[in-house]
């Protein structure tokens, strides 16, 4: 669901479907390489490629208004409590 969300965002932008597809998947694989080879954390990384004024941090800033960490936090609390119920824990 994240990564359509972000596929429907470059659609709604104005691109085709595979374009937008490739895209997103492009990002995501560039985002990983960076944060693996890090030996900072996510924070770190975040701070160095926001710039000044720039799309990453307005793309950032709406994220944090919607509480989208929580989101995260919550939805993997439920998967776990989910797992907890099946697995009879």
């Amino acid at each position: 669901a994240l990564f359509y969300g972000y596929v429907n965002g470059v659609i709604k932008a104005g691109l085709p479907r595979d374009t937008s597809t490739s895209l997103v998947m492009q990002t995501v694989k560039g985002a990983l390489k960076l944060l693996e080879s890090s030996k900072e954390g996510p924070p770190a990384w975040s701070a160095k490629v926001s710039s000044p004024g720039g799309t990453t941090i307005h793309g950032l800033h709406v994220l944090e208004s919607a509480g989208f960490k929580g989101i995260l936090i919550a939805a993997v609390e439920a998967a776990v409590a989910r797992s907890k119920a099946l697995s009879g824990n």
